[in-house]
C-alpha cells in the first residue's frame, strides 16, 4: 500500500512539473516567435499574439502603444524591430499570467534587458507588455 501512494505521488509530482515546464517551454517559445514576427514585419501573426491594449516601453524609454506598432490600417507599414535574440531566458507562469526575463542581443546596437508579460487566452499566449532597457 505504502508503495502504490508513494508511487502515486512521484507520478502527481512528476505530471505536475512536467506541466509547468511546458508551460514555460511554450511562453519562450511565444516570445521568440513575437520577435521574430516584429523583425518581419508580420502584420497577421503580430495581430493575432498581441492583446489590442499591449505596450512597449523602447530603451529610449518610449511608449507605444500596438496600435503604433502594428497599425490596423493595413495601408500604414508596421514598425518593424531589429532582429534580436533570447539570451538565456527565464520564464515563469502565475496562473494565466507569464512573464519572460531574458538578456537580448539585437543585430545592431548594445545588448538590452527585456521583460515580456503574456496573458493566456483561450489556450494561446498573448502579448500585453514589453519593457526594453540598456543593460
Amino acid at each position: 500500500m505504502r508503495r502504490l501512494t508513494g508511487l502515486t505521488f512521484g507520478l502527481l509530482l512528476a505530471s505536475t512539473f512536467g506541466l509547468a515546464q511546458s508551460g514555460t517551454d511554450t511562453l519562450i517559445q511565444a516570445t521568440k516567435d513575437w520577435l521574430k514576427n516584429s523583425s518581419l514585419g508580420a502584420r497577421e501573426e503580430l495581430n493575432a499574439s498581441m492583446d489590442v491594449r499591449s505596450l512597449i516601453t523602447t530603451p529610449a524609454g518610449d511608449v507605444l502603444s500596438k496600435e503604433r506598432l502594428v497599425p490596423s490600417d493595413v495601408s500604414q507599414s508596421v514598425q518593424k524591430l531589429p532582429t534580436m535574440d533570447l539570451d538565456s531566458p527565464i520564464a515563469r507562469v502565475f496562473g494565466e499570467t507569464g512573464v519572460v526575463m531574458s538578456r537580448m542581443k539585437p543585430s545592431e546596437g548594445p545588448a538590452l534587458n527585456a521583460t515580456f508579460v503574456f496573458v493566456n487566452r483561450q489556450g494561446a499566449w498573448k502579448l500585453v507588455a514589453v519593457q526594453l532597457s540598456p543593460r
